[in-house]
């Protein structure tokens, strides 16, 4: 038995594209949103995110940035820590 404290957070409710910046190529999403999702969001605004891990379909942005995940298109687009400017974690302190 582990003697840590752990704890799940259920983000599926966070998946919302909450703007995008056209000009600068920004977008603020939430970490809940799966890469299927946030694929075809971007793709209806004429973008792509440069991001395919080979579970897009079900992992999710926050999975992502937690596992520093790799993608297919890599060598063209880095990493995900390459592709996040910017992580907004709110702890157990508040």
């Amino acid at each position: 038995v582990d003697p840590r404290l752990m704890v799940s957070v259920d983000m599926k409710l966070m998946k919302n594209v909450l703007w995008v910046n056209e000009e600068d190529g920004l977008a603020h999403v939430e970490a809940g949103i799966t890469g299927r999702d946030l694929i075809e969001r971007m793709r209806r605004l004429g973008f792509t995110i440069g991001h395919e891990p080979d579970s897009y379909e079900f992992s999710t942005l926050g999975g992502w940035i937690a596992t520093k995940a790799s993608g297919m298109k890599q060598n063209k687009y880095g990493n995900i820590e390459d592709i996040v400017k910017e992580v907004t974690v709110v702890s157990a302190k508040g």
